[in-house]
């Protein structure tokens, strides 16, 4: 029979349980014989999936999440090395990096949800301020942005003749 659904004694992976054995990856992560997260999780009767489901099931847990972004990182790092100073076969760390963790030499890494949702949630409050501060200053503002663009800038020729133009003729004339 099934437990009822919301029944959180009822997963086998509760939120000890999950810490329990990020404790032991991280242990095997430092192991120098241990060169991938693949390989930790055999020592522990793991499984790539099981990952997964750990990163899906604890997205906003921040605790969790930063163990598991941390271990990752441990792995990364020990290909990166291993291929930078040929201890491994750069080819094949590539290939583990792209597979596995969608390294991209050229993209940014994305920030975890976790972090997303603080960011997200710190641009709301700030927002919100902003726009408390800003009621009938809109006009004020504007005016402050645009009035620098026309004050007189002195601006050097190269016949070395100094002419008084304003900032937007300026910035124009030093393009050309």
């Amino acid at each position: 029979m099934s437990a009822p659904a919301g029944n959180t004694n009822a997963t086998r992976w509760t939120h000890q349980q999950t810490h329990d054995m990020l404790d032991q990856i991280e242990e095997l992560a430092w192991d120098e014989s241990i060169h991938t997260l693949s390989q930790a999780l055999l020592k522990v009767k793991g499984y790539k999936q099981l990952w997964s489901y750990w990163k899906k099931t604890w997205a906003l847990e921040g605790d969790i999440m930063d163990r598991i972004y941390y271990i990752e990182q441990i792995f990364i790092n020990k290909l990166e090395e291993g291929a930078l100073f040929k201890r491994l076969n750069p080819s094949a760390c590539y290939f583990i990096l792209r597979q596995n963790y969608g390294y991209d030499s050229r993209a940014e890494p994305e920030l975890p949800s976790h972090l997303v949702a603080e960011l997200e949630a710190s641009a709301a409050e700030v927002s919100a301020t902003d726009t408390q501060t800003k009621v009938g200053k809109d006009s004020a503002a504007t005016d402050a942005v645009r009035q620098p663009l026309l004050q007189p800038a002195t601006v050097i020729t190269s016949t070395g003749k100094n002419t008084a133009r304003t900032s937007r003729q300026a910035m124009h004339h030093t393009r050309q």
